[in-house]
């Protein structure tokens, strides 16, 4: 029910601590109608899009032939199995079986659920980012910068601003799922937020380094740089230094941990509740893949 940082080449991926198994299915839970949210999910990938560089009427063309062929792909062989996924969480949860699963389990089937998603996306867009024109690609570059200043602007407010933000968006998420939390369930958030390592200019200076790396391939088009392009996106962490790796992983060592503190502190209302928003979520995905 907590988010914690997982590997990504430049923007920010999220995951449900608790059951890690949902990390990268349900970005799209943040919707009320994870069907609606679904049905507007080629709009809002072309807005995010949008946000870094205006493309031009075949691009565009290209883009939207991309991302029909990947929705497509998505809905007919990925929703089926996040639906299977699932209902056989919400099976072990009912059955009190949850505990005995360990969480470096589910982490492993989750990332196995990203990477074939995240491979197919990238290998349909490398094309389109290939035919960018030197002035597309400087105001990608400036997109970026941008963006990464923007990123930094809610740390330069106050650590208790900051915090109570944090606390804020992963007792949202961890209520989506359990319902209401109890007290214990709080200080546990609370204490989490307080305590999670984290280095908002080390995390700056690393999606600067990817995005130099990234720019340079689209600008010099070195020998099979596109390979190299798919390399990069797909293993981010090549670039990361030790510094940063090793706060990834305590970062990821403290998730980890309230996750399995949360999920030990859970009320057989919340194990109710939490099965019962799986077997809805199932249900969605079926209905999806099934249209």
């Amino acid at each position: 029910m907590t988010q914690a940082a997982q590997p990504a080449p430049d923007h920010r991926l999220r995951s449900l601590c608790t059951t890690v198994l949902l990390a990268t299915l349900l970005s799209l839970a943040g919707c009320s109608s994870i069907q609606f949210a679904y049905g507007q999910l080629d709009r809002w990938l072309r807005w995010q899009l949008d946000d870094y560089v205006d493309l031009d009427r075949e691009q565009k063309r290209q883009l939207q032939a991309s991302l029909d062929s990947f929705l497509a792909w998505h809905r007919q062989t990925q929703l089926p199995r996040y639906a299977d996924a699932m209902m056989e969480l919400a099976d072990r949860v009912e059955t009190g079986e949850l505990e005995d699963l360990p969480l470096e389990t589910l982490e492993d089937r989750a990332r196995g659920f990203w990477e074939a998603s995240s491979t197919q996306f990238y290998d349909l867009l490398i094309p389109l980012a290939a035919r960018l024109r030197p002035e597309q690609i400087s105001e990608l570059a400036e997109n970026f910068r941008e963006k990464r200043e923007e990123s930094l602007e809610e740390w330069r407010e106050s650590p208790e601003e900051v915090e109570q933000k944090r606390r804020k968006r992963i007792r949202k998420h961890s209520e989506r799922w359990l319902g209401s939390l109890t007290d214990k369930q709080k200080a546990l958030i609370s204490t989490w937020v307080s305590r999670a390592a984290y280095d908002p200019l080390l995390r700056d200076r690393q999606r600067g380094k990817w995005q130099a790396r990234f720019l340079e391939l689209l600008r010099n088009k070195p020998d099979n740089y596109r390979a190299q392009l798919r390399d990069l996106m797909l293993d981010p962490q090549q670039l990361w230094s030790d510094e940063y790796r090793q706060m990834q992983e305590e970062r990821h060592r403290q998730a980890r941990a309230l996750g399995e503190q949360m999920l030990a502190s859970t009320t057989p209302e919340q194990q109710q509740h939490l099965a019962e928003t799986l077997r809805e979520y199932a249900g969605d995905f079926r209905e999806l893949a099934n249209r």
